[in-house]
């Protein structure tokens, strides 16, 4: 049986974890802003948060996803070819489950990178940083070629057609909410972060670095094309210029990739760089969380939903629902710490249907 090898072994990080735990709160609080409040607000402290949460923590996630697999090939037991078969089918099936429910599942795209992850781990570091952009130069390309917004009604984020055959595929591979092109990038990525001296504070701060440079420049690009369409093209109207040179997840146009990246490279860096000097009784519970993160990422989607459900539907104020979504998640961490010895609930589940020890990172 073939196996996949990569980077030499480190010891678990807690500050991967709590990293992890960051991007599952971005995700609670954007979903809950998306499913339960009048509005999304665009400016001011709420604005700014989920600008942050929208696509960014989802990015964070899969980058993480990543770094996971790819330790996870570097332990001294190897990690076969076909564990990894088998973890792709399992969370492959769980996406096409939670897509029933919300369009912007990142499982699919994560079972995916599973079944190319031999494939990936072969690649030096250097080629899969140019496999990286090179995905994120492919989408623009596809732009070009294939009406992106054709399947869409993005006043609702409704995708139509995604049980047909050829619109499920088009929607998991191109212009689903969270397509394998580009968003394979960040799991690319993510085994590039594998790769690193992550003990090194140098290394800490240079993940600081490149993410406030990485995000104020896309934010400082965004603004600039935006003015020049205005002038340009005065008859564009704003919505349109967001979705152009915006850094808007929708579409994942290269601003927003580059901005994902800064995102991404600030929580790890932070995480990295707080963790030995955070009090403990912070960390663990934040720790205990990420490392339940498939269980949370799956809840994260069917708690709002329930609320949803029951009357709730966009009628919080933005502010209401983004206390929502602390307050789940604060319950979430809360959980996690009290059944802090025990693996995760779909940790549980992965586990048992690949008959092998399960973690993500």
């Amino acid at each position: 049986m073939s196996s996949v090898t990569a980077a030499p072994s480190l010891p678990r990080d807690d500050a991967i974890d709590l990293a992890r735990a960051v991007a599952i709160l971005g995700m609670f609080v954007i979903h809950a802003v998306l499913a339960l409040a009048t509005s999304v607000p665009n400016y001011g402290l709420p604005g700014f948060i989920l600008w942050w949460c929208d696509g960014r923590a989802a990015a964070t996630f899969v980058t993480l996803a990543g770094f996971g697999m790819a330790r996870l090939a570097s332990r001294s037991d190897g990690a076969s070819t076909a564990t990894l078969r088998k973890r792709a089918l399992v969370l492959w099936t769980m996406g096409v489950i939670n897509l029933v429910v919300w369009p912007g599942d990142i499982l699919r795209v994560y079972g995916v990178a599973l079944l190319l992850a031999p494939l990936i781990l072969r690649w030096s570091v250097r080629t899969r940083v140019w496999v990286s952009v090179a995905l994120g130069v492919a989408f623009r390309l596809l732009m070009l070629v294939f009406d992106w917004a054709k399947h869409w009604q993005l006043d609702t984020l409704t995708y139509v057609g995604v049980w047909t055959v050829d619109g499920f595929v088009r929607n998991l591979l191109f212009d689903g909410f969270r397509p394998v092109v580009p968003w394979l990038a960040f799991f690319v990525m993510g085994t590039v972060l594998a790769e690193q001296h992550l003990r090194d504070t140098q290394v800490h701060r240079w993940l600081l670095r490149v993410g406030v440079l990485t995000t104020l420049s896309s934010l400082g690009l965004s603004v600039a094309l935006d003015r020049l369409l205005g002038q340009l093209a005065p008859q564009v109207d704003a919505l349109t210029r967001e979705g152009l040179v915006g850094t808007t997840s929708l579409a994942p146009l290269p601003l927003f990739l580059l901005s994902a990246v800064g995102t991404t490279s600030l929580v790890l860096g932070s995480a990295f760089m707080l963790v030995p000097h955070a009090p403990r009784w912070v960390v663990e519970p934040l720790v205990a969380t990420g490392r339940r993160a498939i269980t949370w990422y799956v809840l994260h989607v069917a708690l709002p939903v329930t609320l949803y459900s029951l009357a709730w539907r966009n009628s919080r104020t933005p502010a209401e629902a983004i206390a929502i979504g602390l307050a789940i998640f604060s319950a979430a961490v809360c959980w996690s710490f009290w059944r802090r010895t025990e693996p995760g609930l779909f940790e549980s589940l992965v586990r048992r249907f690949t008959r092998t020890r399960f973690s993500i990172a």
